[in-house]
């Protein structure tokens, strides 16, 4: 096309003469000469091919003839006033001919008068692209089947151009979004991304563009109720009818129910090997730990029943005092495998009332005393009296019997426990620290977990399940709270747990 422009360019009025009927005749394409009044004075041959008329019909014939009757005073108006500039013009229009088949074409046009007549005249030149304006039409019409199509299919649809913008999506899509269409074009559509899944996606998306690969990921999409959605998005590069690159096609589809039905699947997988775990360790607690401390107790008697006329008082008293510790551990055993049973089955109550934590603290240390002289380890509190909690009481007692338990457990002869608490957001950090043996790093993860747990002596000896700490943990979180521990070894350690403040 630029060729036949530059041709027209080159006509000036000096060439307004017979010549310029043969100048024509060289034109690459159609070409006519018209007068002012849009009648056709010559043509060529190429002109005549296109036209289906002989150079003879043309002559003395308006051009506008030839146009279609949508077109006429478009056309006709476009070359009247291009008539009063020398300015060579282009239009588009739709020539009819002999056998009623209408061809595109592509006109363009140079109007200028003759120095010599003073007449004005034009040079006209078509090119013929109907074969392309019917490639475009079969392009448009498949483009518009698909998207009717598209929009009655039932899953999501999209489009995407060689950048990955998003330049087409289905009306499920638009439904499922509540969305207008340009609110989802371009990169828009990945505002409904969950954040959380937002830059996986796009690393995921942007490697299948620059790979020019399928690709599939799921994710979270926002609901036209601003509910997020598990999906599975699908793409596949598309490709012309020349085999070039033109972008991505693709599908969304949700997958949320499968999503929560594996979700249920893993919690209950998670529950059934937690539930092992337990069973596993009541048992193993029934058959050594338990067993144990009834077995040592029972010998004691034995001795007692069958020869204690043959023991001294020495004797006797060291029987004595050793039935005495084993009838202890049983029964704080016994206590332990009550409470987690009770938490196992579900029939622990929670009761929250509003607790004085000083009062439980101060019980405790009199509960412990003989404990705290036995091993002379120093027991402080700086809780204040007015200090009170929203909590369970018989909760809170276990988990202070338990804790200060273990402190003392593990504390050497000489050292010193304490118990102090703040206040972060409504809730009170309780801290029981001691100056114990402390905890290695690689145990510390295992110890409120009842798949892992194990029972460590204390410094004197003293026994345990490794029920204790398993039993805090579930107490405090029944009363909304969270425990944690800090510790190094041979420094001692401190057991942290919260509970709400009491308004």
């Amino acid at each position: 096309m630029n060729n036949i422009v530059d041709i027209l360019e080159t006509l000036s009025p000096g060439t307004l003469d017979k010549k310029l009927f043969q100048f024509i005749e060289y034109f690459p394409t159609a070409a006519f000469i018209l007068d002012e009044n849009l009648v056709i004075k010559n043509a060529n041959k190429l002109a005549e091919s296109i036209i289906g008329y002989s150079i003879e019909k043309l002559a003395g014939k308006s051009i506008i003839e030839f146009v279609s009757e949508e077109e006429t005073n478009q056309f006709k108006n476009i070359l009247q006033k291009s008539f009063g500039t020398p300015i060579p013009n282009t239009a588009e229009m739709i020539i009819r001919t002999p056998d009623s088949s209408n061809l595109s074409v592509l006109s363009m046009f140079r109007c200028f008068k003759d120095h010599d007549t003073q007449n004005k005249f034009c040079v006209l030149a078509i090119i013929d692209f109907t074969p392309q304006k019917m490639k475009e039409k079969i392009i448009r019409d498949s483009e518009e089947r698909f998207k009717n199509m598209a929009n009655t299919a039932p899953v999501m649809i999209w489009i995407a151009d060689v950048e990955g913008l998003f330049s087409f999506v289905n009306k499920v899509w638009l439904d499922y979004s509540g969305r207008e269409l340009g609110n989802q074009l371009g990169i828009n559509w990945l505002n409904n991304v969950h954040p959380n899944d937002l830059e996986k996606l796009v690393n995921h998306y942007q490697k299948a563009l620059r790979d020019k690969k399928p690709f599939s990921i799921d994710f979270r999409f926002m609901d036209k109720k601003g509910n997020y959605e598990w999906m599975l998005i699908k793409g596949t590069p598309r490709y012309s009818h020349d085999n070039v690159y033109i972008g991505f096609i693709g599908s969304c589809i949700s997958i949320h129910d499968q999503k929560e039905f594996e979700a249920k699947i893993s919690n209950l997988n998670k529950e059934l090997v937690q539930t092992i775990a337990t069973k596993d360790k009541f048992f193993s607690i029934i058959s050594h730990d338990l067993r144990s401390p009834l077995s040592g107790l029972m010998g004691i008697l034995d001795i007692l029943n069958t020869e204690y006329e043959s023991l001294d008082e020495k004797e006797k008293k060291e029987f004595i005092s050793h039935a005495a510790v084993a009838s202890k551990t049983t029964f704080s055993l016994m206590e332990n495998l009550l409470e987690w049973s009770r938490i196992q089955t579900g029939t622990i109550n929670y009761q929250p009332e509003r607790l004085k934590i000083r009062r439980l603290v101060d019980n405790m240390a009199l509960l412990y005393e003989q404990n705290l002289k036995n091993k002379d380890i120093e027991f402080s509190s700086s809780i204040k009296p007015d200090l009170f909690a929203f909590g369970d009481k018989s909760m809170t007692e276990t988990i202070f019997r338990n804790l200060i338990s273990n402190a003392i457990k593990f504390t050497h002869s000489g050292g010193t426990i304490s118990v102090s608490s703040e206040i972060e957001n409504d809730m009170i950090i309780i801290k029981v620290k001691d100056s114990g043996v402390g905890i290695e790093q690689e145990i510390i993860s295992n110890l409120f977990r009842v798949d892992a747990c194990f029972s460590t002596k204390g410094t004197n000896e003293e026994s345990g399940t490794g029920l204790g700490l398993i039993i805090c943990k579930e107490l405090v979180e029944k009363q909304k709270g969270k425990i944690w521990v800090e510790s190094k070894k041979n420094e001692g350690s401190t057991f942290y747990f919260s509970v709400p403040v009491a308004k």
